[in-house]
Order: C-alpha cells, then sequence, then structure tokens
C-alpha cells in the first residue's frame, strides 16, 4: 500500500485532510485543532461556537489582503489603470512578476491578490488607490477601527512580517464578515481559477489557495496566508442547510485540517442557551446572556473615535424614529471609540430587517449583535 501512495505522490497528511473533508461527522466533544488562535461565529445570530485565545494579536500573513481588497473596492475605480512601481516589483515572495512601469488594471489586480494572493500586486493596489503604502494603511487602520476590529494594527497591504502589523482570530472574522457584503468580493473569492491578460498581452495563470473551495461542502469563500512567523492562517465563510459560519484560525500548523474540524463542529453542533457564548467586544466588556435577561439584539452602526461625528450619527437616527444610543470603548492605547447602536430587538428577524433599512437610507452596513439586558446605557 505505501509503495502504490508513493508511485502517486500522495502524502499522507493530505490523505487525512481529504478524509475529513469529505465526512462531516456527528456533534462532538469541543475540537482538539493545533492553532494558536481560532473563532468560528455564527454569521446571522453573531453566536460564538468556538474560541481559543480570540483576542491574542498574531501576524495574519496573507489575510491581511482581505483589509486590503475592501479598502481599494471602496476607494478607487476597478477599471481604472494604475502604473507599477520600482518598489512594487521588488516585493517577495508569491508575485505576479509585475514589472516597473506597467500599467495594470485595479480589476486584475484584485484577482492577483484573492487568488494568486500576490505580493507585488498588493504594493500596486495600494500605492495607485491612496499614492503611498503609508497613506493606505492609514486607510486600512481607520477602515479596522471602523468595523470593529480594535485589536488590529496594519504596516502593509500584503502581510508580510513586519513590526506592528497584527490582527486577532476574532477581528479577522469580523473584517472577513464585512467583505463578504460587498458582491465583487464575494465573487472574487468564489473562483477556484482563471486567467488574466496582463500587460503587453501576457497571459497569467491564477489558481485560488484555499483548497477547500469545491472541496469542502458548503464553502463560500476564504482568504489562506503563511509566513515562517505567522504559521497557517485562514479565515472564510461556509454554508450548509441555511446556517452560515464564518471561521479563523491563526498559528496553525495544518489550516486547512483545523478549519474543516471547526466547520464540521459548528454545523453539527446542538445549540442549548446554557452552552452558547455571544459575541463579546474586544474591549472585554461582557455580552454573555444571563439566563435572567431575555436575549436581545443591537446594530452596531458605526464607530468613530470623534464623539461629535457619534453624537450626530445619533441624532441623525433619532430623527428617523430609531432608537439609538453611544457606546464609549477604551482602547488599551488611551483612545476612546464611540460605537453608534440601535436598539434593543428581542428577535432576529426585526433586527435585521432594521440593518437592510440603515443600509438602503444611510449606507451603513450594521453589525448584529446580542447585547444583555434592555436598557439603553
Amino acid at each position: 500500500m505505501m509503495s502504490f501512495l508513493t508511485r502517486k505522490g500522495i502524502i499522507i497528511p493530505e490523505l487525512i485532510f481529504f478524509i475529513l473533508v469529505l465526512f462531516s461527522g456527528s456533534a462532538q466533544a469541543k475540537p482538539s485543532i493545533s492553532a494558536r488562535a481560532a473563532f468560528l461565529m455564527d454569521a446571522t445570530t453573531g453566536e460564538v461556537l468556538y474560541e481559543k485565545n480570540p483576542d491574542l494579536p498574531l501576524p495574519p500573513a496573507s489575510t491581511t489582503k482581505v483589509m486590503t481588497a475592501i479598502i481599494a473596492l471602496e476607494n478607487s475605480n476597478l477599471d481604472a489603470m494604475v502604473r507599477a512601481t520600482h518598489e512594487a516589483s521588488r516585493v517577495q515572495p508569491c508575485k505576479i512578476e509585475v514589472r516597473p512601469g506597467e500599467k495594470w488594471c485595479m480589476g486584475d489586480l484584485l484577482r492577483c491578490i484573492l487568488l494568486n494572493s500576490a505580493n507585488d500586486a498588493s504594493v500596486v493596489v495600494a500605492e495607485g488607490t491612496a499614492g503611498s503604502v503609508k497613506n493606505f494603511t492609514h486607510l486600512m487602520n481607520l477602515k479596522a477601527k471602523e468595523i470593529g476590529a480594535l485589536n488590529s494594527h496594519f504596516a502593509n497591504p500584503h502581510g508580510l512580517d513586519q513590526k506592528d502589523h497584527y490582527s486577532t482570530a476574532r477581528d479577522l472574522v469580523l473584517i472577513f464578515k464585512y467583505a463578504m457584503t460587498n458582491p465583487i468580493f464575494r465573487e472574487l473569492v468564489q473562483i477556484e481559477s482563471m486567467t488574466i491578460r496582463g500587460p503587453n498581452q501576457r497571459l497569467i495563470y491564477l489558481r485560488n489557495h484555499n483548497k477547500l473551495l469545491g472541496r469542502f461542502e458548503g464553502m463560500l469563500g476564504g482568504k489562506t496566508g503563511y509566513t515562517r512567523r505567522a504559521g497557517k492562517c485562514f479565515v472564510g465563510e461556509a454554508r450548509r442547510n441555511g446556517k452560515v459560519l464564518l471561521v479563523s484560525v491563526l498559528g496553525s500548523q495544518n489550516h486547512f485540517r483545523d478549519v474543516t474540524i471547526l466547520l464540521n463542529y459548528g454545523f453539527n453542533q446542538t445549540k442549548t442557551l446554557e452552552a452558547t457564548q455571544f459575541l463579546r467586544s474586544p474591549s472585554s466588556e461582557s455580552l454573555i446572556p444571563s439566563l435572567t435577561y431575555p436575549r436581545n439584539y443591537v446594530l452596531q452602526v458605526a464607530s468613530f473615535s470623534d464623539p461629535i461625528k457619534a453624537q450626530e450619527l445619533k441624532q441623525m437616527l433619532a430623527d428617523q424614529g430609531y432608537p439609538s444610543f453611544i457606546e464609549p470603548v477604551n482602547l488599551k492605547s488611551g483612545i476612546t471609540f464611540h460605537r453608534v447602536k440601535i436598539g434593543f430587538y428581542h428577535d432576529l428577524a426585526s433586527a435585521q430587517k432594521t440593518k437592510a433599512n440603515i443600509a438602503e437610507c444611510f449606507g451603513f452596513n450594521s453589525l448584529i449583535l446580542h447585547q444583555e439586558g434592555n436598557k439603553i446605557p
């Protein structure tokens, strides 16, 4: 048997991985994984199904490129042509061999980033969108705070190891959840392979690094990452039987194996009120429901460092009849963010309807969260 496997080039760990993918198994005890940090969340309700060091800052490797894509999609034109600089051409590794002076289509660069995880393309996107990597990472960090990823800081657009470049398992899930609301991002991360035509008509073959696409039932998309310091990383989303889960792992020895174990665990888990945990904010205030309180939902519409902007949005929402309030969050850095929230709602359907109304009327992509009690702070 071993000689047959050797001749065919099949490695035993890979065989085990595919067995895990094919067989979901039944409900099980809390899973054991190799990742240093992990987070598994129900995308619809915000319920936390599994967490391991969820707020531990770690190098995120190329999962960084999810935020890179968000900034590019929200601040540039996909049909725009951007010029590659000498600095972009020098970035190693995972390259598409951009050359100084070449003009690239922004849409093609995003495909190279999300499928091939091209680091040089990430720099071209950053410089083409914001004028410089420094300006681009500033936008990345502002967006992270807006989304609620308060324990993350980005120093580059590609994820190569660098001082002050880190994220957490919880933050990556929040970032990916936000990204998947963009239809272009959602479409790109579901592409397994494609060919694009770069400058001078050269053909470039792209293959998605997410090997769970087409192999794990219900995989909707994800982003991998790896550096020697970061280990193997992953963040993504999957749907099965109407249930949508978001998952991330950092510092894994086998990210696909860990993700498969966690998603199968989440899809097969039997939920009870006593066993269910809910999303907690990175500022450590508890949103875990007590049995003495009803389960309530709130919408986090936006988060501002400027209290005046927060108050203006709160007033605008209140003027339209939404029960809004501001919740201050103090960061370890000493900065205070002011979360503008709407609530409370005793059923998820009402919260979802309000979220859709807010998006249509104001353009905000609100987060639906659980929050204890029914009194506004």
